[in-house]
């Protein structure tokens, strides 16, 4: 018998791994899709050249000189879908998320304390991925 033929995994692990790799990849795909069309110039939210004069400022400085507005959360980029990099930050919103979707793939197989422990984790997560964007 080789090696692999004795290795096992549980469930669990298979569908984490699946939706951690799926939901990677989906979300890398969406941030580059957009990010390069934003690069090229297509329908931006933030003028490129203006972007690479501040980049080195703190995040309040840096949203007042280059859209002459004050940001303290991260919804700004809900509330212009519109726009190239804002939709680029999706591909981020989705590599956020992919844990927690894993995580709640995970809890119709696990048995006993693990599904309490899969249900903390996943409010755990939940809460850390929602209140930046509030």
């Amino acid at each position: 018998m080789s090696k692999r033929e004795k290795e096992s995994v549980d469930a669990m692990s298979i569908i984490f791994s699946r939706a951690i790799k799926i939901g990677t990849w989906i979300g890398l795909a969406v941030m580059i899709l957009f990010g390069l069309l934003y690069l090229v110039g297509i329908n931006s939210y933030l003028d490129i050249s203006c972007v690479a004069n501040h980049w080195e400022k703190p995040a309040t400085l840096f949203w007042q000189e280059v859209k002459g507005v004050q940001i303290n959360d991260y919804s700004w980029f809900l509330l212009n879908l519109s726009f190239m990099d804002s939709l680029s930050m999706i591909g981020i919103f989705l590599l956020a998320l992919t844990p927690l979707i894993s995580v709640l793939l995970m809890i119709p197989k696990a048995q006993g304390i693990y599904k309490v422990f899969l249900s903390i984790l996943t409010a755990e997560l939940a809460f850390c991925i929602i209140i930046p964007i509030l």
